[in-house]
């Protein structure tokens, strides 16, 4: 399977628009030069690499998964279908909006159907790599909310991430990293709960 030199240049244009698309949750919250959907990405395929050792995962899946999870987001915008527990918007329009911009952008892809499925099992979440990737996406989202309250943002604005975010990880194998991660959050921010 060969893609034309032409091909390879649009869909690689049409992914860098993920450089400038801001994650929605962090401007409702008035983060300035909050992260692009590129840069969130980018740490969500660096910590499956990491974390995916020692499990029986297969690798190119969890990687492939993490590259494309949010790709859709590059023709239609981030939309925050979740806060804290709550759902706050149509989970399956948002998705069938991805799916139909990530079919635009592959549309001249050869063996596009192969990205498309790995997409589609990752928001059906019915397999492991599947999960695993969600719960990775989910420790970089609450890593990113950390980062942001060590700048000086008031970490009460955050508390709905960290939250949305246990519903994913609980009595996981990811489990303790979070519980890390909280612990740093308290340490760092001098939280008062």
């Amino acid at each position: 399977m060969k893609i034309n030199d032409k091909t390879i240049i649009q869909v690689a244009m049409q992914v860098g628009l993920l450089k400038h698309v801001k994650r929605h949750g962090w401007i409702l919250k008035g983060i300035r030069n909050s992260e692009s959907v590129a840069e969130h990405s980018f740490r969500v395929t660096f910590l499956t690499m990491l974390l995916h050792e020692n499990r029986r995962l297969n690798k190119e899946k969890i990687m492939n998964m993490a590259l494309l999870h949010d790709l859709g987001t590059a023709l239609i915008g981030d939309i925050v279908y979740e806060q804290g527990r709550n759902i706050v918007a149509a989970f399956k329009y948002k998705h069938k909006d991805e799916r139909n911009a990530f079919k635009e952008m592959f549309k001249d892809v050869e063996g596009k159907e192969k990205y498309l499925s790995l997409w589609d099992e990752f928001i059906a979440q019915t397999t492991p790599e599947a999960k695993f990737v969600k719960q990775v996406e989910k420790l970089e989202m609450v890593l990113q909310a950390l980062e942001y309250e060590q700048q000086g943002y008031e970490p009460v604005l955050f508390d709905e991430f960290w939250e949305n975010a246990s519903l994913y990880i609980k009595n996981s194998e990811l489990e303790p990293l979070y519980r890390e991660l909280q612990e740093e959050r308290l340490k760092k921010t001098q939280y008062d709960r």
